[in-house]
């Protein structure tokens, strides 16, 4: 058994202890945005009944960020109930988290883990801190992975799960379509690299939505689902293995996505997903409302993700991020031209995980 869960061997109220994780486990990353997490798990309480899901929470913002998580998720008009532990435990010498609680949704029969994280484990670490718990217990065939300021429609879920079955897809992406504009598309299914430009575009990025599309097209030229919809099949994580947490934030996804390309990636056009944009990395449509930290992290990770997928496109991308070092500065944010260009140097020395001098950022 993998450590860091412990599983009993029956419970009174729910049978045999591998029924205690559903078919789908839903996994989201949170970092001091519980507003945003308790109007996912509302939207997600309203997903049609098949395939049943349960919910795993890391938050990655301390003790107080998690308390006020749980507070907020169990109010009054919250979408969750305090809940009794079903005979599945944490193991506190083996978990990277230092309190988890189970509570459970509101109207539908969900399990809702929140583990508060011992440290800001980054992205990929939030998800690989509940994965590998997960991974002792059989019963669940896939995660799927939200961003906290997402909202997926009723029929999210099972459109990808039905995409993945009948396409025997190892991972299925969503059309996004951000809160400000449902009417045009995000995404379609997620992302494709251009191998000539050093950079990745989003695919489908202002279509309409009511548009109907090529789904073969779309698929043929995803490179990785948009990891703020990425439903991922279990025999994929098995075979390609967990998030490389390296990256702390930005480019996991797309470096998984690439890992798993060659086992079918896959489209629900039908999977629609509110994504709010911009609340858990701080993207904004003013250069100047960047974060400095998420500038870094971006082309920090640019030059790692290229140095291990495309080795041979390494200068194009230091073109590519000296150019929107100038930009930043034309459009008057010094401070992000500058990240920039201190994130490109920082991924050309080979700086990888948490950039710690910059977490106060």
């Amino acid at each position: 058994m993998t450590a860091g869960m412990k599983v009993s061997e029956t419970d009174a109220s729910s049978g045999p202890a591998e029924s205690l994780v559903s078919e789908v486990a839903v996994l989201i990353v949170g970092y001091r945005n519980s507003q945003d997490i308790v109007d996912c798990l509302t939207a997600l309480s309203h997903a049609t009944p098949s395939p049943a899901f349960d919910i795993f929470i890391c938050e990655n913002g301390g003790h107080d960020a998690y308390h006020r998580l749980v507070s907020a998720l169990t109010s009054d008009g919250g979408p969750c109930l305090r809940g009794q532990s079903l005979g599945i435990e944490i193991d506190s010498n083996t978990s990277r988290f230092t309190n988890v609680q189970r509570l459970a949704l509101r109207v539908r029969s969900s399990n809702v883990w929140v583990g508060c994280a011992s440290d800001n484990l980054g992205y990929a670490g939030g998800i690989n801190a509940w994965l590998r718990p997960l991974s002792a217990i059989p019963s669940w065939r896939a995660i799927w992975i939200l961003n906290p300021d997402t909202q997926p429609t009723e029929s999210a879920l099972a459109s990808l799960h039905e995409r993945a079955k009948s396409g025997r897809k190892a991972m299925v992406g969503s059309t996004i379509v951000d809160s400000l504009d449902a009417a045009h598309v995000r995404f379609r299914g997620g992302l494709s690299w251009q191998k000539l430009a050093a950079r990745d575009v989003a695919i489908g990025l202002g279509e309409l939505l009511n548009v109907s599309c090529n789904i073969a097209a779309v698929e043929d030229a995803m490179d990785s689902p948009s990891g703020a919809s990425m439903y991922v099949t279990r025999w994929c994580i098995e075979r390609i293995g967990f998030m490389d947490e390296s990256y702390f934030l930005f480019y996991e996804d797309m470096d998984w996505g690439l890992r798993a390309r060659h086992l079918g990636l896959g489209y629900a056009a039908d999977s629609i997903v509110v994504h709010k944009r911009g609340t858990t990395t701080g993207s904004a449509e003013a250069s100047s409302a960047i974060p400095v930290l998420s500038v870094y992290l971006q082309h920090r990770n640019s030059v790692r993700f290229v140095r291990r997928h495309f080795p041979w496109s390494v200068p194009l991308r230091v073109a590519v991020s000296l150019m929107y070092a100038l930009r930043f500065l034309l459009q008057g944010a010094p401070n992000n031209s500058r990240a920039a260009v201190q994130g490109l140097v920082a991924g050309l020395k080979g700086e990888m995980g948490r950039p710690k001098a910059r977490m106060a950022q």
